[in-house]
């Protein structure tokens, strides 16, 4: 099934990405200078779109590497990266079966299938951005950390010294992957400390007693400190001061939380000439935006959570830039699901990982549906789980009815989109919401 998975991915991501769509560009032009100063000598920076000053940590470096890479084997070609995109994504949704595997075998095959052939996460192959890399980076040390679950929905803790060892080894892994995410997008790093509240309950869970969580936590922490310091120095050695990952925060938390936040604006997160010529040092803008947004927070708690249950529904918001007819099918199956196994053995791991990483996009960041697709992969799983669940308790002619109800309504917004995208608006305004 593993193949099967994997092979359906591909094809079903080749033939999106031969079928010529067009591919929005969004932050491609920046990911691109970078990727070429990198193969022409210049070093990590970008100034072609910034009125000629130099920033050298505005972007995670992860995904301009990875563009270099390809460019330097195959050339400057969109089309390259794509194909290894297409080989990613596969890879991806195999890596879904295999999580299925290990938190819900009965239901691992169709939530493997989904994930082959989810439009969202398919058509994320045709764009030059860091989605379908992160997707997989995001997926990647949930797989590692997660164990095969029991009958009971927990596992023994292994007594034998050469197994302890081993697992030593498995969470150093795990903290390296979510270090190599992070150095994707740093909201990676929510998955640290995630994991290892994940872990001191599993422990406290297990039959028998476990080890104390001491030595995981390190072992993880460890991970996540070699795979981020290598770019934290080269960051120190450029700026002088400290840069975990980039420069980018400040920017995002600033222009997310003010009385006219950029996300509610058609041609926002623009920056002016003037911000540049004003504050010339890098490090020293993202301070003076991170404390502008913070100051902002502390000074008006009232529309700072206004603005926060606006970005709630902004985040879920499945209008925005068509009718995302894949995303609203699945909802209903995930929302059942994730209530029901949320905190349930090895689905605690990705559901307080959805939990949070819906937290910080609403309360930190602008709750974009572009945030929202790395964890749709993991929303497949609890909708394939519920689904399962639902057959084996209900019977088959209780779910099917149930999914030809909502496959029929999905249809019919679908058809009548553009309306139901005026009578949204229409009751989002009349409650001050945009």
């Amino acid at each position: 099934m593993l193949w099967v998975v994997f092979v359906t991915a591909a094809v079903s991501r080749m033939g999106y990405v031969l079928a010529g769509f067009d591919v929005p560009l969004q932050d491609t032009a920046d990911y691109d200078e970078i990727a070429r100063n990198l193969l022409n000598g210049a070093g990590f920076v970008a100034r072609e779109n910034w009125f000629g000053y130099e920033l050298h940590s505005w972007r995670a470096p992860l995904y301009p590497f990875f563009l270099a890479g390809v460019y330097g084997l195959f050339g400057y070609s969109h089309l390259a990266v794509q194909l290894v995109q297409v080989l990613i994504g596969a890879v991806t949704a195999a890596l879904v079966y295999a999580l299925g595997r290990k938190i819900h075998p009965p239901s691992a095959a169709t939530a493997g299938l989904v994930a082959a052939v989810y439009g969202p996460l398919v058509a994320s192959a045709n764009e030059v951005m860091s989605e379908t890399l992160f997707t997989f980076c995001l997926l990647l040390p949930v797989y590692l950390l997660s164990p095969a679950q029991d009958a009971g929905g927990t596992t023994a803790w292994p007594a034998d010294r050469s197994r302890g060892k081993r697992d030593r080894y498995r969470f150093l892994a795990v903290g390296i992957a979510i270090g190599v995410a992070a150095l994707a997008r740093p909201v990676a790093l929510i998955l640290w400390p995630v994991a290892a509240l994940w872990e001191l309950r599993r422990r406290r869970m297990a039959h028998p007693p476990s080890p104390p969580l001491t030595w995981p936590v390190l072992w993880l922490s460890l991970g996540v400190v070699v795979a981020l310091a290598p770019w934290t120095v080269r960051n120190w050695q450029v700026h002088g001061s400290l840069v975990t990952v980039s420069t980018h925060g400040g920017f995002i938390i600033a222009r997310s939380n003010s009385a006219d936040p950029d996300w509610r604006k058609a041609d926002g997160w623009r920056i002016e000439r003037s911000t540049f010529e004003e504050t010339p040092s890098e490090t020293e803008r993202d301070r003076q935006w991170l404390h502008q947004g913070l100051s902002f927070v502390a000074s008006n708690p009232g529309l700072y959570l206004r603005l926060a249950g606006e970005r709630f529904l902004r985040f879920w918001y499945f209008l925005q830039p068509a009718y995302n007819i894949w995303f609203a099918g699945l909802f209903p199956f995930f929302a059942l699901g994730l209530w029901r196994y949320w905190n349930r053995g090895s689905f605690a791991l990705p559901g307080w990982l959805i939990l949070s990483s819906t937290a910080v996009f609403c309360f930190v960041l602008y709750g974009s549906t572009r945030f929202r697709l790395p964890l749709e992969p993991f929303f497949i799983l609890f909708a394939a789980a519920f689904f399962h669940d639902c057959w084996r308790t209900r019977g088959p002619v209780v779910t099917a009815a149930a999914t030809a109800a909502i496959a029929t309504l999905n249809g019919l917004f679908w058809w009548q989109s553009d309306a139901l995208r005026q009578v949204v608006l229409q009751c989002l305004t009349s409650m001050g919401l945009r």
